[in-house]
Protein backbone atom coordinates (compact mmCIF):
# COMPACT_ATOMS: atom_id res chain seq x y z
CA UNK A 1 0.00 0.00 0.00
CA UNK A 2 1.37 3.40 -0.93
CA UNK A 3 1.92 6.34 1.45
CA UNK A 4 -0.86 8.40 -0.37
CA UNK A 5 -3.45 5.18 0.22
CA UNK A 6 -1.84 4.87 3.96
CA UNK A 7 -2.04 8.38 4.82
CA UNK A 8 -5.66 8.26 2.79
CA UNK A 9 -7.08 5.38 5.46
CA UNK A 10 -6.07 7.32 8.19
CA UNK A 11 -7.20 10.56 7.03
CA UNK A 12 -10.88 9.22 6.54
CA UNK A 13 -10.84 8.05 9.75
CA UNK A 14 -10.39 11.64 11.16
CA UNK A 15 -12.96 12.66 8.59
CA UNK A 16 -15.21 9.81 9.52
CA UNK A 17 -15.19 10.99 12.96
CA UNK A 18 -15.70 14.48 11.39
CA UNK A 19 -18.72 13.50 9.59
CA UNK A 20 -20.45 12.41 13.36
CA UNK A 21 -19.17 15.44 14.86
CA UNK A 22 -21.16 17.33 11.82
CA UNK A 23 -24.20 15.20 12.47
CA UNK A 24 -24.35 15.37 15.80
CA UNK A 25 -24.01 19.38 15.59
CA UNK A 26 -26.41 19.77 12.78
CA UNK A 27 -28.84 17.83 14.50
CA UNK A 28 -28.43 19.36 17.87
CA UNK A 29 -28.36 23.22 16.71
CA UNK A 30 -31.41 22.44 14.10
CA UNK A 31 -33.46 21.37 17.21
CA UNK A 32 -32.53 23.88 19.33
CA UNK A 33 -32.82 26.92 17.26
CA UNK A 34 -35.89 25.80 14.77
CA UNK A 35 -36.21 26.29 11.07
CA UNK A 36 -36.24 30.17 11.04
CA UNK A 37 -33.63 30.94 13.40
CA UNK A 38 -31.27 28.08 11.61
CA UNK A 39 -31.79 29.26 8.41
CA UNK A 40 -30.82 32.84 9.49
CA UNK A 41 -27.73 31.23 11.38
CA UNK A 42 -26.62 29.45 8.19
CA UNK A 43 -26.95 32.51 6.04
CA UNK A 44 -24.56 34.38 8.17
CA UNK A 45 -22.07 31.85 8.88
CA UNK A 46 -21.95 31.11 5.36
CA UNK A 47 -21.07 34.20 4.66
CA UNK A 48 -18.53 34.07 7.44
CA UNK A 49 -16.96 31.05 5.99
CA UNK A 50 -16.83 32.43 2.92
CA UNK A 51 -15.11 35.91 3.91
CA UNK A 52 -12.93 33.76 6.27
CA UNK A 53 -10.86 31.89 3.74
CA UNK A 54 -10.57 35.64 1.79
CA UNK A 55 -9.17 36.49 5.48
CA UNK A 56 -6.74 33.74 5.21
CA UNK A 57 -5.28 35.52 1.81
CA UNK A 58 -4.05 31.94 0.85
CA UNK A 59 -1.35 31.90 3.33
CA UNK A 60 -2.51 28.72 4.38
CA UNK A 61 -1.35 27.47 0.93
CA UNK A 62 1.76 29.15 0.95
CA UNK A 63 2.83 27.77 4.05
CA UNK A 64 1.67 24.67 3.34
CA UNK A 65 4.06 24.39 0.16
CA UNK A 66 6.56 25.63 1.94
CA UNK A 67 6.75 23.53 4.59
CA UNK A 68 6.34 20.79 1.86
CA UNK A 69 9.28 21.81 0.35
CA UNK A 70 11.98 19.84 3.04
CA UNK A 71 13.06 20.17 6.74
CA UNK A 72 14.47 23.58 7.67
CA UNK A 73 11.43 25.21 5.63
CA UNK A 74 8.61 24.86 7.75
CA UNK A 75 8.15 28.60 8.99
CA UNK A 76 9.04 30.22 5.75
CA UNK A 77 6.01 31.94 5.54
CA UNK A 78 5.39 32.47 9.33
CA UNK A 79 6.86 36.26 9.30
CA UNK A 80 4.46 37.74 7.21
CA UNK A 81 1.58 34.91 6.86
CA UNK A 82 0.71 36.42 10.41
CA UNK A 83 0.67 40.03 10.07
CA UNK A 84 -1.14 39.42 6.69
CA UNK A 85 -3.49 37.09 7.84
CA UNK A 86 -4.46 40.00 10.70
CA UNK A 87 -4.86 42.79 8.75
CA UNK A 88 -7.46 40.98 5.91
CA UNK A 89 -9.31 39.63 9.11
CA UNK A 90 -10.22 42.91 10.85
CA UNK A 91 -10.68 44.84 7.42
CA UNK A 92 -12.76 41.98 6.35
CA UNK A 93 -14.82 42.31 10.02
CA UNK A 94 -15.42 45.54 9.48
CA UNK A 95 -17.48 44.32 6.39
CA UNK A 96 -19.16 41.57 7.37
CA UNK A 97 -21.10 43.10 9.95
CA UNK A 98 -23.01 45.50 7.72
CA UNK A 99 -22.92 43.32 5.46
CA UNK A 100 -24.91 40.87 7.14
CA UNK A 101 -27.63 43.79 8.93
CA UNK A 102 -27.94 44.90 4.68
CA UNK A 103 -28.82 41.39 3.15
CA UNK A 104 -30.77 39.79 5.71
CA UNK A 105 -33.12 42.30 7.58
CA UNK A 106 -35.39 39.17 8.19
CA UNK A 107 -32.41 37.47 10.42
CA UNK A 108 -33.41 39.83 13.14
CA UNK A 109 -29.42 39.52 14.45
CA UNK A 110 -28.14 42.02 16.15
CA UNK A 111 -24.39 43.56 15.76
CA UNK A 112 -22.86 42.17 18.55
CA UNK A 113 -24.14 38.36 17.00
CA UNK A 114 -22.87 38.78 14.29
CA UNK A 115 -19.62 40.57 15.67
CA UNK A 116 -18.90 37.12 17.62
CA UNK A 117 -19.49 35.13 14.30
CA UNK A 118 -17.50 37.18 12.41
CA UNK A 119 -14.74 37.37 15.10
CA UNK A 120 -14.68 33.60 15.43
CA UNK A 121 -14.53 32.66 11.80
CA UNK A 122 -12.39 35.90 9.89
CA UNK A 123 -9.90 35.99 12.81
CA UNK A 124 -9.61 32.88 15.18
CA UNK A 125 -10.39 30.10 12.34
CA UNK A 126 -7.92 31.25 9.82
CA UNK A 127 -4.80 31.27 12.12
CA UNK A 128 -5.37 28.00 13.25
CA UNK A 129 -5.96 27.22 9.71
CA UNK A 130 -1.93 28.35 9.64
CA UNK A 131 -0.98 26.26 12.02
CA UNK A 132 -2.46 23.59 10.66
CA UNK A 133 -0.98 24.08 7.24
CA UNK A 134 2.36 23.98 8.96
CA UNK A 135 1.71 20.08 10.29
CA UNK A 136 -0.45 19.69 6.95
CA UNK A 137 3.01 20.44 4.81
CA UNK A 138 5.55 18.61 7.07
CA UNK A 139 3.65 15.23 6.47
CA UNK A 140 1.65 15.14 9.89
CA UNK A 141 -1.92 14.83 7.70
CA UNK A 142 -3.57 13.43 10.50
CA UNK A 143 -2.67 15.85 13.08
CA UNK A 144 -3.16 18.57 11.08
CA UNK A 145 -7.15 17.60 10.40
CA UNK A 146 -7.50 16.81 14.45
CA UNK A 147 -6.30 20.39 14.97
CA UNK A 148 -9.44 21.75 12.27
CA UNK A 149 -11.61 19.19 13.80
CA UNK A 150 -11.20 20.54 17.66
CA UNK A 151 -13.60 23.72 17.03
CA UNK A 152 -16.25 21.73 15.38
CA UNK A 153 -16.21 18.81 18.33
CA UNK A 154 -16.51 21.87 20.96
CA UNK A 155 -19.25 23.23 19.35
CA UNK A 156 -21.23 20.00 19.26
CA UNK A 157 -20.25 19.93 22.97
CA UNK A 158 -21.69 23.55 23.41
CA UNK A 159 -24.87 22.36 20.91
CA UNK A 160 -25.82 19.36 23.23
CA UNK A 161 -25.69 21.92 26.50
CA UNK A 162 -28.13 24.30 24.74
CA UNK A 163 -30.18 21.63 24.01
CA UNK A 164 -30.01 20.49 27.34
CA UNK A 165 -30.50 23.60 29.41
CA UNK A 166 -33.36 25.08 26.81
CA UNK A 167 -32.63 28.68 27.92
CA UNK A 168 -34.81 31.17 26.24
CA UNK A 169 -32.28 32.87 23.75
CA UNK A 170 -30.98 29.67 22.40
CA UNK A 171 -29.21 31.24 19.28
CA UNK A 172 -27.37 33.75 21.84
CA UNK A 173 -26.14 30.83 24.03
CA UNK A 174 -24.56 29.69 20.70
CA UNK A 175 -23.07 32.43 19.66
CA UNK A 176 -20.95 32.66 22.48
CA UNK A 177 -20.16 29.32 23.06
CA UNK A 178 -19.11 29.13 19.21
CA UNK A 179 -16.48 32.11 19.94
CA UNK A 180 -15.59 30.19 23.28
CA UNK A 181 -14.77 26.77 20.77
CA UNK A 182 -12.69 28.93 18.17
CA UNK A 183 -10.55 30.34 21.14
CA UNK A 184 -9.92 27.59 22.75
CA UNK A 185 -8.98 25.68 19.81
CA UNK A 186 -6.79 28.38 18.78
CA UNK A 187 -4.96 28.12 21.89
CA UNK A 188 -4.08 24.55 22.33
CA UNK A 189 -2.57 25.06 18.45
CA UNK A 190 -0.06 27.97 19.40
CA UNK A 191 0.82 26.29 22.37
CA UNK A 192 2.10 23.15 20.26
CA UNK A 193 3.38 25.17 17.41
CA UNK A 194 6.86 26.92 17.94
CA UNK A 195 5.84 30.47 16.00
CA UNK A 196 7.78 32.88 14.58
CA UNK A 197 8.29 36.12 17.23
CA UNK A 198 6.65 39.40 16.90
CA UNK A 199 9.78 41.14 16.14
CA UNK A 200 10.38 39.11 12.78
CA UNK A 201 7.27 40.04 11.87
CA UNK A 202 6.87 41.94 8.23
CA UNK A 203 4.48 42.54 5.37
CA UNK A 204 4.96 40.21 2.29
CA UNK A 205 7.08 42.06 -0.69
CA UNK A 206 6.39 41.66 -4.42
CA UNK A 207 6.70 38.32 -5.38
CA UNK A 208 5.16 37.07 -2.07
CA UNK A 209 1.98 39.16 -2.37
CA UNK A 210 0.95 38.26 -6.03
CA UNK A 211 1.34 34.10 -5.16
CA UNK A 212 -0.50 34.46 -2.19
CA UNK A 213 -3.24 36.17 -3.73
CA UNK A 214 -3.42 34.05 -6.70
CA UNK A 215 -4.05 31.83 -3.89
CA UNK A 216 -6.42 33.48 -1.50
CA UNK A 217 -9.02 34.05 -4.92
CA UNK A 218 -8.62 30.10 -5.45
CA UNK A 219 -9.49 29.35 -1.57
CA UNK A 220 -12.27 31.77 -1.94
CA UNK A 221 -13.75 30.55 -4.76
CA UNK A 222 -13.55 27.31 -3.66
CA UNK A 223 -16.22 28.14 -0.63
CA UNK A 224 -18.30 30.13 -2.73
CA UNK A 225 -20.38 27.49 -3.81
CA UNK A 226 -20.08 25.24 -1.12
CA UNK A 227 -20.81 27.92 1.30
CA UNK A 228 -22.74 30.89 -0.48
CA UNK A 229 -25.86 28.56 -1.56
CA UNK A 230 -27.02 28.68 2.29
CA UNK A 231 -27.00 32.88 2.38
CA UNK A 232 -28.52 33.10 -1.42
CA UNK A 233 -30.94 30.73 0.38
CA UNK A 234 -31.17 32.85 3.16
CA UNK A 235 -31.79 35.90 0.84
CA UNK A 236 -33.87 34.71 -1.83
CA UNK A 237 -36.15 32.34 0.25
CA UNK A 238 -35.97 33.37 4.12
CA UNK A 239 -37.49 31.85 7.59
CA UNK A 240 -38.27 27.89 7.49
CA UNK A 241 -37.78 27.42 3.95
CA UNK A 242 -34.09 28.39 4.23
CA UNK A 243 -33.13 26.27 7.11
CA UNK A 244 -34.86 23.37 5.34
CA UNK A 245 -32.33 23.72 2.96
CA UNK A 246 -29.52 24.64 4.67
CA UNK A 247 -30.34 21.62 7.11
CA UNK A 248 -30.55 19.49 3.67
CA UNK A 249 -27.19 21.02 2.08
CA UNK A 250 -25.34 20.09 5.10
CA UNK A 251 -26.01 16.64 5.08
CA UNK A 252 -24.97 16.17 1.41
CA UNK A 253 -21.67 17.69 2.07
CA UNK A 254 -20.75 15.93 5.08
CA UNK A 255 -21.43 12.88 2.42
CA UNK A 256 -18.24 14.15 0.18
CA UNK A 257 -15.83 13.95 3.30
CA UNK A 258 -13.93 10.84 2.50
CA UNK A 259 -13.23 12.84 -0.73
CA UNK A 260 -11.76 15.97 0.75
CA UNK A 261 -9.66 13.10 2.58
CA UNK A 262 -7.96 11.78 -0.76
CA UNK A 263 -7.41 15.11 -1.34
CA UNK A 264 -5.78 16.51 1.66
CA UNK A 265 -3.27 13.13 1.51
CA UNK A 266 -2.28 13.99 -1.43
CA UNK A 267 -1.92 17.75 -1.63
CA UNK A 268 2.02 17.49 0.13
CA UNK A 269 3.16 14.95 -3.33
CA UNK A 270 1.09 17.25 -5.40
CA UNK A 271 2.93 20.29 -4.46
CA UNK A 272 6.20 18.91 -4.80
CA UNK A 273 5.52 17.53 -8.15
CA UNK A 274 3.71 20.42 -9.56
CA UNK A 275 7.29 22.89 -8.57
CA UNK A 276 9.33 19.45 -10.53
CA UNK A 277 9.48 18.54 -14.25
CA UNK A 278 7.15 16.09 -14.19
CA UNK A 279 3.31 15.99 -13.98
CA UNK A 280 1.48 12.46 -11.75
CA UNK A 281 -0.55 11.68 -14.91
CA UNK A 282 -1.96 8.88 -13.34
CA UNK A 283 -2.36 10.12 -10.04
CA UNK A 284 -4.37 12.68 -11.06
CA UNK A 285 -6.70 10.57 -13.20
CA UNK A 286 -7.23 8.06 -10.57
CA UNK A 287 -8.01 10.56 -8.15
CA UNK A 288 -11.10 12.16 -10.31
CA UNK A 289 -12.28 8.42 -11.53
CA UNK A 290 -12.39 7.24 -7.78
CA UNK A 291 -14.02 10.55 -7.07
CA UNK A 292 -16.83 10.39 -9.42
CA UNK A 293 -17.82 6.71 -8.54
CA UNK A 294 -17.85 7.19 -5.22
CA UNK A 295 -19.75 10.08 -5.93
CA UNK A 296 -22.26 7.91 -7.84
CA UNK A 297 -22.43 5.22 -5.06
CA UNK A 298 -22.91 8.16 -2.32
CA UNK A 299 -25.60 9.41 -4.46
CA UNK A 300 -27.45 6.08 -5.16
CA UNK A 301 -27.56 5.59 -1.11
CA UNK A 302 -28.54 9.17 -0.24
CA UNK A 303 -31.59 8.59 -2.44
CA UNK A 304 -32.45 5.47 -1.21
CA UNK A 305 -32.58 7.05 2.57
CA UNK A 306 -33.92 10.35 2.04
CA UNK A 307 -37.45 9.18 3.10
CA UNK A 308 -35.72 8.24 6.21
CA UNK A 309 -34.30 11.56 7.56
CA UNK A 310 -37.39 13.56 8.01
CA UNK A 311 -38.05 11.06 10.91
CA UNK A 312 -34.25 12.39 12.11
CA UNK A 313 -35.24 16.14 12.77
CA UNK A 314 -38.52 16.17 13.47
CA UNK A 315 -42.12 17.40 12.99
CA UNK A 316 -40.58 21.11 12.43
CA UNK A 317 -38.30 20.18 9.52
CA UNK A 318 -40.94 17.75 7.66
CA UNK A 319 -39.94 17.89 3.86
CA UNK A 320 -36.15 18.07 4.59
CA UNK A 321 -35.98 14.18 3.32
CA UNK A 322 -37.38 15.24 -0.29
CA UNK A 323 -34.62 18.27 -0.36
CA UNK A 324 -31.94 15.07 0.20
CA UNK A 325 -33.55 13.47 -2.52
CA UNK A 326 -33.81 16.10 -4.94
CA UNK A 327 -29.62 17.19 -4.11
CA UNK A 328 -28.23 13.29 -4.76
CA UNK A 329 -28.36 15.03 -8.88
CA UNK A 330 -25.67 17.39 -7.36
CA UNK A 331 -23.23 14.97 -5.47
CA UNK A 332 -21.13 13.85 -8.16
CA UNK A 333 -20.81 16.96 -9.53
CA UNK A 334 -19.27 17.76 -5.79
CA UNK A 335 -16.93 15.56 -5.65
CA UNK A 336 -15.64 15.69 -8.65
CA UNK A 337 -15.47 19.27 -8.44
CA UNK A 338 -13.30 19.26 -5.23
CA UNK A 339 -11.03 16.96 -6.83
CA UNK A 340 -10.82 19.03 -10.33
CA UNK A 341 -9.90 22.29 -8.38
CA UNK A 342 -6.88 21.25 -6.71
CA UNK A 343 -6.04 19.69 -10.17
CA UNK A 344 -6.02 22.88 -11.69
CA UNK A 345 -3.52 24.31 -9.21
CA UNK A 346 -0.96 21.43 -9.47
CA UNK A 347 -1.08 22.26 -13.20
CA UNK A 348 -0.52 25.74 -12.47
CA UNK A 349 -4.33 27.00 -13.55
CA UNK A 350 -4.92 28.58 -10.38
CA UNK A 351 -6.40 31.55 -12.25
CA UNK A 352 -8.77 29.22 -14.81
CA UNK A 353 -10.01 27.61 -11.35
CA UNK A 354 -10.74 31.00 -9.95
CA UNK A 355 -12.71 31.60 -12.78
CA UNK A 356 -14.22 28.71 -13.17
CA UNK A 357 -15.77 28.96 -9.68
CA UNK A 358 -17.20 32.02 -9.94
CA UNK A 359 -18.57 30.90 -12.70
CA UNK A 360 -20.07 28.44 -10.37
CA UNK A 361 -21.61 30.90 -8.35
CA UNK A 362 -22.85 33.10 -10.75
CA UNK A 363 -24.75 30.39 -12.29
CA UNK A 364 -26.28 29.34 -8.52
CA UNK A 365 -27.55 33.19 -8.11
CA UNK A 366 -28.91 33.35 -11.42
CA UNK A 367 -30.78 30.37 -12.20
CA UNK A 368 -31.75 30.69 -8.22
CA UNK A 369 -32.75 34.38 -8.79
CA UNK A 370 -35.47 32.78 -11.65
CA UNK A 371 -36.19 29.53 -9.93
CA UNK A 372 -36.80 30.23 -6.59
CA UNK A 373 -40.11 32.18 -7.15
CA UNK A 374 -41.14 29.88 -9.03
CA UNK A 375 -41.00 26.56 -7.19
CA UNK A 376 -39.03 27.58 -3.74
CA UNK A 377 -36.46 25.26 -2.48
CA UNK A 378 -36.07 23.03 -5.07
CA UNK A 379 -35.23 25.71 -7.30
CA UNK A 380 -32.41 26.33 -4.95
CA UNK A 381 -31.39 22.71 -5.27
CA UNK A 382 -31.55 22.90 -8.97
CA UNK A 383 -29.62 26.24 -9.27
CA UNK A 384 -26.85 23.87 -7.32
CA UNK A 385 -26.98 21.43 -9.65
CA UNK A 386 -26.48 23.74 -12.93
CA UNK A 387 -23.41 25.26 -10.39
CA UNK A 388 -21.85 22.31 -9.67
CA UNK A 389 -21.73 20.35 -12.72
CA UNK A 390 -21.08 23.68 -14.97
CA UNK A 391 -17.73 23.70 -12.59
CA UNK A 392 -17.12 20.22 -13.11
CA UNK A 393 -17.74 20.78 -17.42
CA UNK A 394 -15.29 23.56 -17.90
CA UNK A 395 -12.70 21.97 -15.10
CA UNK A 396 -12.21 19.20 -16.94
CA UNK A 397 -11.73 20.32 -20.27
CA UNK A 398 -9.02 22.63 -18.64
CA UNK A 399 -7.45 19.20 -17.38
CA UNK A 400 -7.99 17.73 -19.89
CA UNK A 401 -6.43 19.88 -22.49
CA UNK A 402 -3.28 20.12 -20.22
CA UNK A 403 -2.61 16.05 -19.52
CA UNK A 404 -2.80 15.70 -23.33
CA UNK A 405 -0.35 18.48 -23.72
CA UNK A 406 2.04 17.04 -21.08
CA UNK A 407 1.45 13.43 -22.44
CA UNK A 408 4.90 11.50 -22.83
CA UNK A 409 5.30 8.29 -25.03
CA UNK A 410 8.47 7.83 -23.58
CA UNK A 411 6.60 6.85 -19.75
CA UNK A 412 3.66 5.17 -21.02
CA UNK A 413 1.55 8.09 -19.42
CA UNK A 414 2.67 7.02 -15.61
CA UNK A 415 4.46 10.91 -15.41
CA UNK A 416 4.33 13.86 -18.24
CA UNK A 417 6.82 15.94 -19.07
CA UNK A 418 5.59 19.73 -18.28
CA UNK A 419 5.44 22.06 -20.77
CA UNK A 420 6.56 25.64 -20.81
CA UNK A 421 2.97 26.91 -21.81
CA UNK A 422 0.86 25.13 -19.38
CA UNK A 423 0.82 27.82 -17.12
CA UNK A 424 -1.00 30.74 -16.67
Amino acid sequence: MGSIARTTLKTTAVFGLRFVVQAATLLLVAYALGPDAYGAFAGVIGLAVFLGSLAGFGMPLLQLRASAAGPGKQHGALPYAFPAVLLSGFLLLAIYVPLCLYLFPSARLGAGLLFAFGFSELIVQPLLVLFASMRHGAGEVVRSQLLQLMPLFLRAVAAGAVVMLAPASPLLWYCWAYVLAALASFTVAWNGMAVAGFRSWRLPQGAEWRQAFGFAAAEVSRNGPTELDKSVAMRFLGGSDAGLYAAGSRIVAAFVLPVMAMVVSSLPRLFREADGEYVPIRLIVAMLASSCIYGAIMALLLWLGAPRIDGLFGAAYAGIGGIVGAMCMVVPGLSLRLVSGYVLMVLGRVWWRVGVEFLGVFLMVFFGYFLMPEVGVTGMVYALAFSEWGMVFCSLLVIGIDLFKVRGPRDGGLMGRRGDGNRS
